[in-house]
């Protein structure tokens, strides 16, 4: 059953598609398409098994995953402390979002990490259908901010945006924010960041009381964060109305000061991966054309010298073999950058989980992907002929935005990105709109695309035989 929350039925902006209570379909508002539509749920009941034209090849590839996963000690990891795993390695590179983005590393990373919700709260890890990782979290607090085994616990994401981003310490906090969103329906990308954009905007005078219905909304208050969380979700005074249009919307209602804090390209808020310290998601997140976006590639440090023959290996085999430091964003960057995104379509494509099959550190790498599509349906698909599945994906949704009226202009970074980093490691670093736009005249040219506009050529198109998108 996929359905919408009180957040889709009143058509909050950053409103998720939720499943088996805390599954979320989260970016992009689609939880306010189908409220828009007036559609509750869809529930579907199957009956029957599923037919492979080779099943014996697909018990092959699964075990396969399964024998590797009891040395890939990465994996394990992803097993034992989900993504929240990566929380205090983002901190050690300067890279964990802190305080609406102004800064990359955070006092309190600890007090959030993965290992303190494992040591804390976590009570029992769950799994998507069949999967041997188990990276899904449950937890359950006992405290003023009680939480619900099934409502599921917060990803690194979420972990971030209610946490590092709101300067929130308290982890029963941000899970219980967690737990709101799965039960309301809403993206935690989206929420968590929006609500950290009014708090610095709150902070700095530019949204008043009166706008936030008397909320004081200040940095590391977790009662405050939640507050506004649930007037967002449903539309609750002059607060919940303003916040419920995602942060990009709220912003061109209060003004200039208040757009100039934000994290957003095309209206979308910005994950917890910064490109600051990861370059090629700069570039990632300027061209993709749904806004920024952590999965729509593969990330830079999987692409360094020392990453590991796995990684490296993996990456060559979709012709990637000049690995460069995480901070270049060159041409070979820029390369891996265009080359993964069509890697991450493909996935969603196939609809594979990116984080048993991927190009990196995965159970699964590009090779075997051909392998299983080829057992499940009968094809003979090589691994070319699947990346330009993924090709064609990208070039689609491009298409669909320049028939709305996007261009280059839209590719771009907000200012917030550009501004350097305050404190920590990361003190001082920040990416340019130079290195932005020279890394875009590379993408475009690199994808067939016209450089002046950003998007796709005729010529481009009739070689993926979608030219008819063009009509």
């Amino acid at each position: 059953m996929a359905c919408c929350g009180p957040a889709g039925e009143k058509l909050v902006r950053v409103a998720a598609i939720i499943n088996m209570r805390n599954r979320a379909a989260g970016r992009t508002g689609l939880g306010a398409v189908m409220g828009s539509k007036n559609l509750k749920a869809i529930a579907v009941r199957g009956s029957q098994r599923p037919t492979y034209a080779d099943a014996r090849g697909v018990k092959r590839i699964a075990a396969l995953g399964a024998t590797e996963y009891k040395t890939n000690r990465g994996m394990q990891e992803l097993g034992e402390l989900g993504t929240a795993g990566v929380v205090l390695g983002q901190e050690f590179a300067g890279g964990l979002p802190t305080r609406n983005y102004q800064a990359g590393t955070f006092a309190h990373a600890e007090e959030i990490s993965g290992e303190r919700l494992a040591e804390t709260i976590l009570v029992d890890r769950d799994t998507c259908y069949a999967c041997v990782v188990r990276c899904k979290r449950e937890v359950e607090t006992d405290d003023a901010h009680q939480v619900k085994r099934e409502l599921g616990g917060p990803e690194y994401e979420t972990i971030a945006t209610f946490g590092s981003y709101c300067a929130v310490r308290d982890l029963a906090a941000v899970a219980k924010a967690n737990a709101l969103c799965n039960d309301y329906g809403l993206d935690t990308i989206g929420a968590g960041a929006t609500i950290a954009w009014a708090i610095e905007c709150y902070e700095e005078g530019i949204l008043s009381d009166a706008e936030t219905d008397g909320l004081a909304l200040r940095w590391g208050d977790a009662q405050a964060m939640l507050a506004a969380l649930e007037a967002m979700a449903f539309r609750r005074g002059r607060l919940g109305n303003l916040l419920a249009e995602g942060s990009a919307r709220a912003a061109a209602q209060i003004g200039p000061d208040a757009q100039a804090r934000l994290i957003t390209v095309k209206g979308s808020e910005a994950p917890a991966h910064m490109p600051q310290v990861k370059r090629s998601m700069g570039l990632i997140y300027a061209v993709n054309p749904f806004g920024a976006d952590h999965q729509s590639s593969e990330h830079d440090t999987s692409y360094e010298e020392g990453s590991g023959e796995r990684s490296l290996g993996w990456l060559a085999e979709l012709g990637l073999t000049r690995p460069m430091p995480a901070t270049d964003l060159g041409a070979a960057k820029v390369e891996f950058t265009l080359v993964t995104q069509y890697w991450t379509s493909l996935m969603d494509t196939l609809n594979l989980c990116q984080f048993d099959w991927g190009a990196t550190w995965q159970l699964y790498g590009p090779s075997t992907v051909a392998q299983v599509v080829n057992a499940v349906t009968g094809w003979d698909a090589t691994l070319p002929e699947l990346m330009e599945a993924g090709a064609r994906r990208v070039n689609l949704m491009k298409v669909f935005n320049a028939r709305e009226g996007f261009d280059r202009d839209d590719d771009k970074l907000p200012p917030r990105l550009h501004e350097p980093l305050q404190g920590g490691v990361s003190d001082g670093v920040r990416v340019t709109e130079e290195e932005i736009e020279q890394a875009k005249d590379l993408y475009y040219r690199l994808a067939g695309w016209d450089v002046e506009t950003g998007n796709p050529t005729v010529a481009r198109l009739e070689e993926l035989g979608i030219a008819w998108a063009m009509s």
